[in-house]
């Protein structure tokens, strides 16, 4: 094999990886350069100066337009996808080849500085097993079959990619030399059709995954019962810090479809068996706290693309309510934001030259590493999706025998079944492979191992957990997006995702020529029995899905999935529009409890972690005012889509405002405040004339959050912009001082929306939390367990609050004068590089950029449309965020054909000195979706690059 040249920069790299240190970038990269003229690559980098392809059927051209999607003109499937493997690798191959190693875990193997924790983190990727899924997947596809025809051929096309990178006959895009490390290791192989489906199945795992999530819930409801035992105060505290119930009940549809009605559709399960009662089941701590630690280091891969969270919007509006009469939809899924992006603009054509095999016209975005269009449309249907949290995953706690001379056993329905093992070899660059083996169930899945120093831990306890993912049973969804591309009307792309059955989404769907739209949920979704669903929001016991459960046998999966009548969908409301926001869709935790839906004989479950409402609530508003008023526009769907409302501010700014006048009242008139009289005094008088300037610029907020740094703003802007800096400066400092002591104490922590949600009660309807105390007319919360000689109250929390924001920002702004105090400098974003030991060429903006030294300047807060959300629990005022819309799409599905708007977050190519790198990224932290180029009259009059290949 020959093996790329060894440049200086390479070999420098080598020592920099050696030394554990980050400078392998180019720091001199040229800037960007005009696009070339003979070939689809990127310019002067990663060039693909191949005319001609092995194994193709015919001619396929591809043109490249000036913002760099890639138009592929072919007669066959083969063609179409094999081109576009070869293409998105020119584009992305470093990206690609470090993703599938990542998904797969095949890291260690040729990374130079491979330590203990490398080996763990591939140890955690075999155990979550998504290359075996692959195998499994892989296996089912019917030889001949679009698929299978779709993701070889994309296979082949990535691998030729690699041969002629190996003869250099193309070169890595400056800054992207780690690919020489995975030559040079003599471990590049061959893209195989199973490493597409592997990384399919991790943009599911991510999306759906709920095991660790269920495990610290469990551990959550454990310590509470520890630390604040039946008739303490704080006893509830569960239901106050992890409640289940939205803050704002909109639903997608109000009502489960279908529940009680008898449309001849089986039942969702066998009624409940009769006399039937659980015992009390509790969780070995032990167990529960190994099986955390395993998630705590397994987290890189659970949550590298979708953090704790993240969220979606997608809507779609009928041609009834437009003004061109046409139906709208809108789209943009919200992930970790890093640079390239997940995904690739894509056109994929066999319609043009007449296909023979397939007649199709398909764009979008394709997803790195996968053939075919997973968002998008093509010449009679358009669809968006968002991620619809429906629970398909459980934790089991087993009771493991020894099993001698033989394999130990689990119980399970009264007899002993044999545990299973799986052994996977790990090859490490710096030393010997390591062989490990997991455990697993059969009936429910692995057991979750202990791994330390690089290598699993023997077991030898009698009690470990298990986890059961629809997703480690095999399923095509890529039959489903293959169907979408070529459907021609809303009901073949409604029978389309009758094949999407792992990671559940909200697909939202118009058709060309009609008002018709359609939202449904598509999944297996599993049925659990209703002696299984007995959890009680009021006293915290019972069992439910959310928590681990016995895995004795008496909480097992129903042998078919829930019944599709029951999967929450609608079609053509009367109101004129459909929307989601990752939100409970159908109301199934208005009351509190996810698990008491349905009947005696038809219980009915489908989920429990949604986002709280917020962003629901303001696009469902929003949509309500435009489409009763009739003639809805592209640009009022854009401005939703980048909408700058702070719906938070807007709810909870007057509470602060009010404890803030009780401050003043005091200062004023002693004694009519007394609890703050303390707090007051020791401030000073010139700090409390600051909190009252503080407390009129917030009581004059509008709740918009520009960030008021770039261009000229205008007062009205810097006024806003300063608000809100006070604003989220103030709740992060609260959420400290009023619920820090409890989760301290119990060693649990809530992520951002469920505290939000305390937050949000606490300050306005105390009433609701089971820490209230009607005596004091107020929660308990408010109170600091660690000071024994005080009881605190709220607004000398909120009190303390703003003085400590004063100094703090003070020191931060470097001034005094608040109107210097802009949400843009605090707010803001920096698009982290996908190859981070080589990534100062990537990141956006560069880490060494002048004009953009913390990032790029925001607008948006807490749990808005426009998702930009931060750590709620922040402790250094940093309010910067990475996640957020992947795209912001929309379409107008007109009587000829898709129009659509739309921009990436980041690179459509993965090199710094191409021109289709750095503009993207420009139209999308700005808030705009100019035209993409669909009919062939639109891609002509654009073209920045033209290639035909031919066969060989």
């Amino acid at each position: 094999m020959k093996l790329p040249s060894r440049s200086p920069l390479f070999l420098g790299c080598v020592a920099a990886l050696a030394l554990g240190v980050s400078a392998c970038g180019d720091d001199d990269a040229p800037a960007p350069v005009d696009a070339g003229s003979a070939d689809t690559g990127a310019p002067d980098a990663g060039r693909a100066t191949r005319t001609t392809f092995p194994g193709l059927d015919g001619p396929v051209e591809v043109v490249r337009d000036e913002r760099g999607m890639v138009h592929i003109y072919a007669t066959t499937l083969h063609d179409a996808t094999f081109v576009q493997g070869y293409v998105m690798a020119v584009d992305r191959y470093p990206q690609m080849e470090l993703t599938r190693r990542f998904v797969t875990g095949r890291v260690a193997e040729f990374n130079p500085t491979a330590d203990a924790s490398t080996v763990n983190d591939d140890i955690e990727a075999r155990w979550v097993g998504h290359a075996r899924n692959a195998e499994l997947i892989y296996a089912t596809l019917a030889e001949g079959s679009p698929e299978k025809t779709a993701i070889d051929a994309f296979a082949a096309g990535v691998s030729l990619y690699i041969d002629d990178l190996i003869a250099e006959r193309v070169d890595l895009p400056r800054g992207t030399e780690v690919i020489n490390f995975v030559i040079s290791s003599g471990t590049l192989n061959a893209w195989r059709p199973q490493d597409s489906l592997a990384i399919g199945r991790y943009l599911s795992h991510a999306l759906s995954y709920g095991a660790n999530d269920e495990i610290g819930l469990t551990r959550a409801r454990e310590a509470i019962a520890r630390e604040f035992p039946a008739g303490d105060p704080r006893a509830g505290i569960f239901s106050d810090f992890w409640a289940f119930e939205p803050v704002e009940a909109v639903f997608t549809r109000d009502g489960i479809p279908n529940l009680g009605t008898d449309t001849g559709t089986r039942a969702l399960r066998p009624p409940r068996s009769p006399g039937v009662t659980l015992p009390p089941f509790r969780v070995d701590p032990a167990a529960l706290a190994s099986a955390e630690r395993f998630f705590e280091g397994a987290d890189g891969l659970m949550k590298r693309i979708a953090p704790r969270d993240r969220g979606s919007n997608n809507w779609v509006v009928s041609g009834s309510k437009t003004a061109t009469g046409h139906s709208l939809l809108m789209n943009d899924p919200h992930l970790s934001l890093d640079n390239p992006p997940l995904f690739w603009f894509a056109h994929l054509n066999t319609k043009r030259d007449g296909g023979t095999d397939a007649n199709f016209n398909v764009s979008g975005l394709s997803l790195i590493g996968v053939p075919g269009i997973i968002i998008g449309y093509n010449d009679d249907v358009a669809w968006g999706v968002t991620t619809a949290n429906h629970d398909v995953t459980d934790v089991y706690q087993e009771t493991i025998t020894d099993g001698g001379a033989g394999p130990d056993t689990v119980l399970f329905n009264g007899a002993q079944v044999p545990l299973e093992t799986v052994t996977e070899t790990i090859n490490v660059a710096t030393g010997a492979p390591v062989t490990v083996t997991f455990e697993r169930v059969p009936h429910h899945g692995f057991l979750v191992p202990e791994i330390r120093d690089g290598n699993v831990v023997p077991r030898t306890a009698g009690t470990a957990l298990s986890v059961r993912w629809t997703g480690n049973e095999p399923s095509s969804e890529l039959s489903a997006f293959l169907r979408l591309n070529t459907a021609r009307s809303l009901d073949e792309a409604r029978d389309a995702i009758q094949l999407f059955e792992v990671g559940a989404q909200n697909f939202v769907m118009v058709e060309r020529g009609s008002d018709d739209i359609v939202w449904s949920t598509q999944s297996r979704v599993p049925v659990r029995p209703a002696e299984c669903l007995t959890w009680d929001a009021t006293t915290g016991a019972g069992l439910g899905p959310m928590f681990v459960y016995p895995g004795d046998g008496t909480c097992e999966w129903a042998a078919e999935p829930m019944a599709d009548r029951y999967i929450p969908h609608d079609v053509n409301p009367a109101r004129g529009f459909l929307a989601t926001a990752n939100q409970d869709l159908v109301g199934v935790t208005r009351d509190g409890n996810p698990v008491n839906d349905g009947t005696a004989s038809e219980p009915f479950y489908i989920g429990w972690d949604y986002d709280i409402g917020h962003r629901q609530a303001r696009i469902a508003n929003e949509l309500t005012r435009l489409t009763e008023r009739g003639g809805v526009t592209v640009d009022e769907m854009k401005a939703l889509q980048g909408d700058l409302y702070s719906p938070l501010g807007a709810l909870l700014a007057g509470a602060l405002v009010t404890s803030l006048e009780h401050a003043a009242e005091e200062a004023a008139t002693p004694g009519t405040h007394p609890e703050l009289a303390d707090e007051l005094s020791d401030a000073g008088p010139s700090v409390v004339a600051r909190v009252e300037l503080a407390r009129e610029r917030l009581a004059a907020w509008r709740f918009t959050t520009p960030p008021a740094v770039e261009g000229m703003p205008t007062n009205d802007e810097i006024a806003e912009s300063v608000a809100t800096t006070l604003f989220n400066a103030a709740i992060t400092r609260l959420t400290r001082a009023a619920f820090k002591d409890e989760t301290d104490r119990i060693g649990r922590r809530p992520w951002g929306q469920p505290i939000s949600k305390t937050l949000q009660w606490a300050l306005l309807d105390p009433a609701q939390l089971a820490t209230y105390d009607a005596a004091i007319g107020d929660t308990i919360l408010w109170d600091d367990l660690t000071t024994t000689d005080a009881v605190e109250t709220r607004d000398e929390l909120v009190l303390r609050a703003f003085v400590s924001l004063l100094d703090a920002l003070e020191m931060r702004f470097g001034t005094a004068d608040l109107d210097a105090w802009r949400w843009g400098r605090l707010h803001t974003l920096r698009l982290a590089s996908v190859l981070p030991v080589f990534g100062t060429d990537f990141a956006l903006p560069r880490s060494d950029s002048t004009e953009f030294p913390d990032g790029y300047p925001r607008h948006g807060d807490l749990w808005g449309v426009d998702a930009s959300n931060y750590d709620l629990w922040t402790s250094r005022d940093d309010y910067a965020y990475s996640a957020g819309p992947q795209q912001r799409l929309v379409v107008e599905m007109t009587d000829t054909g898709p129009k659509i708007w739309n921009a990436l977050p980041g690179a459509q190519v993965l090199d710094a000195r191409s021109p289709y790198f750095g503009a993207e990224i420009e139209f999308w932290r700005n808030n705009e979706a100019p035209p993409l180029y669909y009919t062939d009259a639109d891609i002509e009059a654009h073209v920045d690059a033209r290639t035909t290949y031919t066969p060989e």
